[in-house]
């Protein structure tokens, strides 16, 4: 391998287009489609069939309370997806042979990552694309808005999550230690994390107690996905007061500028990290 941090873009593409090809075969991503085809079907039947004029607040609950889904889903198909994308190429002996090649962590990495991305982004815009073309003139402009953050907040959360997924396979000797890894991570991340945090909460009181939940919020990318959704699609009545009380913290400039950095900062320090874990191997 070459220097783990030089990165040529033509190399990149290279790996990024076998990348999405391979990803696209795979029967998870047919699975990603027809999960994302549902979903947005059952948006448009809750927030508009036979609405009569139930208006954008009901549409707005409707995705809101199917936002609570693909907090829980997204995460665990895309680590068991992602976390198979290097451990594949290990078990398959494929590895070696890229490994040989004038390539350098970095640009397997980013590689990885964007063919894997590209193609769980296309899952997501065929599934939901399918139903909003059908459905568009059923929108109003409002509606509209909340369908498009809704998919907007799907390819967020894939996205953050799928950095895990590459460190992790990156980690990784077999592709079974990254899945169980990618579902350990998953359940901390959605089931025990909310847990800790309220138990947490109760060291702290007043306004430290808002501040504490905030950062700890901010800290998992589940939860980010979550506050955004409360911004951008009212939440009072799905999340619970305690949680739409955070947002009132900050404006609504500064919310978004301040979830959307950490979101960022979750799809890309992994990446970072995945980079030294091969080096630091000598890509074995």
């Amino acid at each position: 391998m070459k220097p783990a941090w030089k990165i040529n873009l033509e190399t990149v593409g290279v790996i990024a287009e076998k990348e999405m090809l391979d990803a696209v075969r795979n029967r998870w991503f047919h699975v990603f489609v027809v999960f994302f085809f549902l979903l947005s079907a059952s948006i448009t039947y809750f927030g508009l069939a036979g609405s009569g004029g139930i208006g954008l607040e009901s549409f707005n609950r409707a995705t809101a309370s199917l936002l609570n889904l693909i907090l829980f889903v997204i995460p665990l198909f895309t680590l068991i997806l992602g976390g198979s994308s290097i451990t594949g190429e290990r078990e398959q002996g494929t590895w070696m042979l890229l490994m040989s090649k004038p390539i350098t962590a970095a640009e397997l990495v980013l590689g990885k990552y964007l063919g894997l991305a590209s193609s769980m982004v296309l899952a997501i815009m065929i599934g939901f694309g399918l139903i909003g073309i059908l459905t568009a003139f059923r929108f109003s402009p409002s509606e509209a808005k909340a369908y498009f953050m809704f998919v907007l907040l799907s390819i967020l959360l894939t996205l953050s999550f799928l950095s895990l997924a590459i460190l992790i396979s990156a980690a990784a000797k077999r592709r079974v230690t990254a899945v169980v890894g990618g579902i350990i991570v998953w359940f901390v991340a959605v089931m025990l994390y909310d847990i800790a945090v309220m138990g947490g909460a109760k060291l702290f009181a007043g306004k430290m107690v808002d501040y504490f939940l905030l950062v700890s919020l901010l800290a998992n990318p589940v939860d980010s996905i979550r506050i955004l959704g409360i911004v951008h699609l009212g939440g009072e009545t799905v999340f619970g007061p305690s949680l739409v009380s955070l947002t009132r913290l900050l404006s609504d400039v500064s919310s978004n500028i301040l979830l959307l950095s950490g979101i960022t900062i979750w799809m890309v320090v992994p990446l970072f990290l995945a980079i030294s874990v091969i080096q630091r191997r000598g890509g074995v």
